[in-house]
This record gives structure tokens, C-alpha cells and sequence, in this order.
């Protein structure tokens, strides 16, 4: 394109199918990034129940930002779009976990802040530093498939069938991880002298 084309389309705008496209484009992405701000505070609460500290969780919501936009006008419902947006949160934070290897002493060092905070006394401080630790790490221990069905349950208030549309599982299975999740879970509790 010469320069005078280029002035004649800045003074006029672009041509007639390109602004319909622009406009479209715009306002797909415009809807995508309503629902992605909509959802915020959700993805927030993943990223905290996965356990990672808050500089990780902005460089996963970055990462699920850019996504977003790359994905734009493919989502055709709201109820897609969230459901997208929180698969990809949740398959980033594995990824982030897979890549440094450092959950325990990452979610340790978030749980002890946030109990610092919370706590009256310090008697109060210690008991409650050392059962979020021992419920930390018997989260921990639990496999990836009964990890993350507990935190979109507990921690995102998702039922059976939308857990099992993010996870690609279904309701039945994701009831019955569920079950064997807390079934661990309690046992591994009782064991270590915390009544749940």
C-alpha cells in the first residue's frame, strides 16, 4: 500500500467489509475480556487453592489473559468461555507446580502469612500454623486426578457435571474421585491428630 492510500484510508477509515470485521472483532474480544475480568476473582481462588504465591498467580493470569485473547470468538456461550478459562487456570497451575517442584514450601510460606494475620495469640498462632501445614500436606499427597476435582469443588463451588465438563470427565467420576479424595484425605487427617 502507497502512502497515498495509506492517508486516504486513515482520513476515511478502513473500507467498508474491513470496518464490519474490526468492529466485530473488537467487540468478540471485548465480550472475552468482560468475561475474563467477570471471572477474575474465581480464577484468583484457584490460583490460591493450588498454592502458588502471588507472583506466580499474576504470571498465570497473564498467561490465561493472553490465551483468552488468542482464543476470541471461539467460545460460543458465556458458560463456555468460563469453563475454558478455568481449565486453562488450572492446567497452568500444574504446570507451574510440574515446572518448579517448589508447592510445599511455596504453599507453607502463603498458609503462615495468612495465619500470621488471622491469629489472636500465640498459642493460637502455633496450633493454627501447624494444622494448616498438616492439611497442606496432606493435600499434597494426594494425586493430581483427586487434587484438582477438590479445589474446583471446595474452593470454586463448581458442582459434579461442570467440574467434569472442565476436566473432561464424567459426573459419576468425578463424584467418585471426589469421594475417594475426601476418604484419603479424613483418614490422613485422623491420623495426624486433627479431627475433621
Amino acid at each position: 500500500m502507497n502512502e497515498k492510500n495509506a492517508d486516504f484510508e486513515a482520513v476515511l477509515g478502513t473500507p467498508n467489509g474491513e470496518a464490519d470485521q474490526t468492529a466485530g472483532k473488537r467487540s468478540s474480544e471485548s465480550s472475552l475480556v468482560d468475561i475474563f475480568i467477570a471471572e477474575l476473582e474465581r480464577l484468583k481462588r484457584i490460583i490460591a487453592a493450588m498454592g502458588l504465591n502471588a507472583s506466580d498467580a499474576e504470571d498465570v493470569l497473564q498467561d490465561v489473559s493472553i490465551q483468552a485473547l488468542r482464543r476470541a470468538g471461539k467460545c460460543q456461550t458465556k458458560e463456555d468461555s468460563v469453563r475454558w478459562l478455568i481449565k486453562v487456570t488450572v492446567n497452568r497451575c500444574l504446570m507451574e507446580h510440574r515446572r518448579q517442584r517448589t508447592f510445599c514450601r511455596r504453599a507453607s510460606e502463603i498458609l503462615k502469612r495468612r495465619s500470621e494475620t488471622k491469629a489472636d495469640s500465640t498459642a493460637k498462632k502455633v496450633i493454627v500454623a501447624e494444622e494448616i501445614e498438616i492439611v497442606r500436606k496432606s493435600l499434597q499427597e494426594l494425586d493430581e486426578t483427586l487434587l484438582t476435582p477438590m479445589v474446583l469443588r471446595y474452593f470454586c463451588q463448581l458442582n459434579s457435571r461442570e467440574i467434569g465438563e472442565i476436566l473432561s470427565l464424567s459426573p459419576s467420576t468425578v463424584r467418585s474421585r471426589l469421594r475417594e479424595a475426601r476418604m484419603i484425605l479424613a483418614k490422613r487427617l485422623i491420623e495426624r491428630g486433627i479431627e475433621p
